[in-house]
């Protein structure tokens, strides 16, 4: 009895709705589906844009680097074995002279009023004698 009546009512859905119509609501179903996994499915659309983007970004930052890489290394050789370069940096930074040299030093007037005048603790003593006129 109850085989007879699944029978008939399968026999009524096909007859009233049709193959064609489950058919074609099953297809619709599965493509909602895909839909749904291209769009808002763990690996969307969206996030493999976005990797890429950051992938270029990455590799633009790479060549960049290896460029900047190359360059130190070339003046990094080129800071070891230049005998003028060595010497001139030794000069200016440790001050060291040859035997019978002399070194002058000019200083600007101007400019070394101007350095009086921007050091900070000159500020925070005018700060202190405009508080103690009050």
């Amino acid at each position: 009895m109850e085989k007879r009546f699944f029978q008939d009512f399968s026999d009524r859905v096909k007859n009233n709705i049709g193959v064609d119509s489950v058919l074609l609501l099953f297809s619709l179903f599965f493509f909602l589906y895909f839909v749904y996994l291209i769009f808002f499915g763990e690996k969307n659309i969206f996030r493999l844009i976005q990797k890429e983007k950051y992938r270029s970004q990455l590799k633009a930052q790479i060549t960049q680097l290896k460029t900047e890489n190359l360059n130190l290394q070339e003046k990094i050789r080129y800071l070891k074995n230049d005998r003028f370069f060595i010497e001139k940096k030794a000069r200016e930074d440790l001050g060291l002279v040859k035997e019978g040299e002399e070194i002058y030093i000019i200083v600007d007037s101007k400019e070394r009023k101007n350095k009086k005048e921007e050091r900070w603790i000159d500020r925070v003593i005018q700060k202190y004698q405009e508080f103690r006129l009050r």
